[in-house]
């Protein structure tokens, strides 16, 4: 793994809190980017809940005490957001608002390809298939499931994704077993 810098909230409080929050932003901003892209499979709602997080927490940062980590913490304000991002997209699709003249929608989950596909043709074929067919499952979650597992899928422990959720651990541990148990079903012949 690599070395990661660590960016605590003591660090924020020294003498210069605006460059420790800027070294916070360099060290999270590609894994909240990451999250909010499963979660909204569409790059520009990602873009701007990783923007909305950042500022939310910039302004917020005063109230963080500290009881989870400043990841799980930054994690659970772009949870946040990509809920609020679907409420208005459910809302904007039921009062006839959805994709307006020249508004590109958010992608589907069989237009999404991998970040960074293989070199070799049928390689880059295979995993745009596999990506396609896992965000497709993905998105065929409950929300909460679909937020644990996206969660889980970036490598966090329960304990961090029941912080970034505000739940409990057990019950992130039953949303994952049923997210895992629904993908495994979707998914079976590329496991």
């Amino acid at each position: 793994m690599e070395n990661e810098k660590k960016t605590g909230p003591e660090s924020l409080a020294g003498s210069d809190p605006e460059n420790a929050f800027a070294l916070l932003i360099e060290e999270h901003q590609r894994l909240v980017f990451a999250v909010a892209l499963r979660l909204t499979a569409s790059a520009d709602a990602a873009e701007d809940i990783t923007q909305e997080t950042f500022m939310a927490a910039w302004k917020h940062l005063k109230d963080f005490r500290g009881e989870s980590s400043l990841k799980t913490w930054l994690l659970r304000i772009a949870a946040n957001k990509a809920r609020s991002w679907w409420r208005w997209k459910k809302l904007r699709n039921w009062v006839g608002l959805g994709r307006g003249e020249g508004e590109e929608d958010a992608a589907a989950p069989e237009d999404f390809l991998p970040d960074r596909p293989g070199d070799r043709p049928e390689q880059l074929a295979i995993q745009a298939d596999l990506e396609r067919r896992v965000q497709a499952a993905i998105a065929l979650l409950p929300p909460r499931q679909r937020e644990v597992a996206v969660l889980r899928s970036q490598e966090l422990t329960m304990t961090e994704i029941a912080a970034a959720l505000g739940m409990a651990e057990g019950t992130v541990k039953a949303h994952w077993f049923e997210a895992r148990r629904k993908l495994e079903a979707s998914l079976g012949e590329y496991l």
